[in-house]
């Protein structure tokens, strides 16, 4: 059941927590090993991020599909557009009731619920005559059902590992959210044969059913330690809703997933555009996978070295830099494979920062709150993301000049992203010279002068935040 017995809530509205440079709640009663329930909740939610994000990308096949053989005739390339956006988005606007749905019924009931929403959406989708009927199924529906796994699980990590020094969290969130390029790679792949010889309905029956076995079985190794950590599930709570620290979050969020989400949807097209056929397309829209695989764990090595603040405004800043610099005068196959395996190791950061600057931020009792508005805000914007990136896209004949509008977008939104991090480590340097306590309350009870926020924002002294 939700926790009420939270007395420390009405001391005050609270202008920003303070995070001490270690991050909050590193104490030794966090495991903080590769092993045991710990390893297992790790693979658990490893095999979560297969079946959910990685079999998502899947759509780009299903959506050349719909338009190149006209299954639903007279829609647009905008309104499938609108299912992948909705796919991706739909369920995240519910980020609050799902995490307070935790607080009812319990991690692995409500992932349950999820993984049954994923397999009939699948199935229904399958069966689908009408576009209408498309939309409520493998968008809407199965939009909820992601929302549903995604949601719930991506807590239990920060749970079993501290950051700071000697941390492992951002290595364990690497090796969680690898798991999204590694199915992206093997649902793309496996699904195009049985696509192309059977049909799309059979591809889609054949990806449910899978992802149904395999969420199975990761429900079945995932442990949350929700006794010791006593989180606090609500829908609205002031603390985190006036918090500073929590609204650059979403700031950055939001300029993440307009860039992230725009080059993903364009980067086969754009292949397509230099002369080169499907095949080919596929192939460099694979690299960027191939990059989630190995780029994301190091990346989170590197966030426990370094800090997770610090590394991703450095990832930022460099995607943003290729984006400029690489993407728009790319003509060739290998230039556009090399920018694709770069790109795809660092663009996806988000995935595994998120949860642990929500956990610096806000403490781990508050961070599923935290997460939830993150979700909202990952959910609108990953919904307007898909229709934007094709808006981008010039209008005439087919010319890599076509994608000139959407790399300086995306290029433009990292460095914004980039921007709004270096805010926020301003203002948690700040909060660390105030009070440089580590526990959950005085995370929620500590105010931050914007003075003193701004004047630490510049500072040129090296934090690992």
């Amino acid at each position: 059941m939700p926790d009420t017995d939270d007395q420390s809530d009405t001391k005050s509205p609270l202008e920003g927590p303070v995070t001490a440079v270690q991050g909050p709640q590193m104490s030794s009663d966090i495991p903080n090993t590769f092993r045991g329930r710990g390893l297992a909740s790790v693979v658990g939610c490893m095999l979560f991020s297969f079946n959910t994000w990685g079999a998502n990308s899947a759509y780009s096949l299903y959506y050349q599909e719909y338009l190149n053989s006209d299954v639903f005739p007279g829609t647009t390339k905008y309104q499938y557009g609108v299912v992948g956006g909705l796919t991706f988005g739909a369920g995240l606007t519910f980020g609050p009731l799902i995490n307070y749905l935790v607080g009812t019924l319990g991690l692995k009931p409500t992932i349950s619920i999820g993984i049954a929403f994923q397999l009939a959406s699948m199935l229904l989708a399958s069966f689908c005559t009408k576009y209408w009927q498309l939309v409520l199924t493998q968008g809407v529906w199965q939009g909820v059902a992601l929302a549903l796994i995604a949601i719930p699980s991506i807590v239990v990590i920060p749970q079993w590992f501290s950051s700071g020094k000697g941390g492992k969290r951002n290595l364990a969130l690497g090796f969680s959210a690898a798991g999204s390029g590694l199915g992206g790679i093997l649902y793309n792949i496996g699904m195009e044969p049985l696509l192309t010889r059977y049909g799309y309905q059979w591809s889609m029956r054949t990806q449910a059913i899978i992802c149904a076995f395999l969420n199975l079985i990761a429900v079945t190794l995932i442990q949350s330690r929700n006794k010791h950590i006593k989180p606090i599930y609500r829908v609205y709570d002031k603390v985190v809703w006036s918090n500073f620290g929590v609204w650059c979050l979403l700031a950055w969020i939001m300029f993440t997933l307009f860039g992230y989400v725009t080059l993903m949807y364009n980067l086969a097209d754009f292949t397509r555009s230099l002369g080169y056929n499907a095949n080919k397309a596929s192939v460099v829209a694979t690299m960027t996978s191939v990059g989630i695989i190995y780029g994301r764990p190091t990346m989170g090595q590197l966030c426990d070295f370094l800090g997770p603040v610090n590394m991703t405004i450095f990832a930022s800043w460099v995607v943003a830099l290729f984006a400029l610099a690489m993407w728009i005068p790319c003509r060739n196959f290998p230039t556009a494979l090399i920018f694709a395996l770069f790109e795809g190791s660092l663009m996806g950061t988000i995935w595994i920062t998120q949860p642990s600057m929500a956990a610096h931020i806000i403490g781990l009792r508050k961070m599923g709150i935290a997460l939830s508005l993150s979700w909202v805000a990952t959910g609108v914007f990953g919904f307007l993301s898909p229709i934007l990136g094709i808006a981008l896209k010039k209008d005439g004949p087919q010319r890599p000049e076509q994608y000139q509008n959407a790399a300086i977008f995306v290029g433009v939104c990292y460095f914004a992203a980039g921007v709004m991090l270096v805010i926020l480590r301003g203002w948690l340097i700040a909060r660390q010279e105030i009070t440089p306590g580590q526990t959950d309350e005085q995370l929620w009870n500590a105010r931050v002068p914007i003075r003193r926020a701004m004047r630490c924002t510049f500072s040129c002294r090296f934090y690992k935040l």
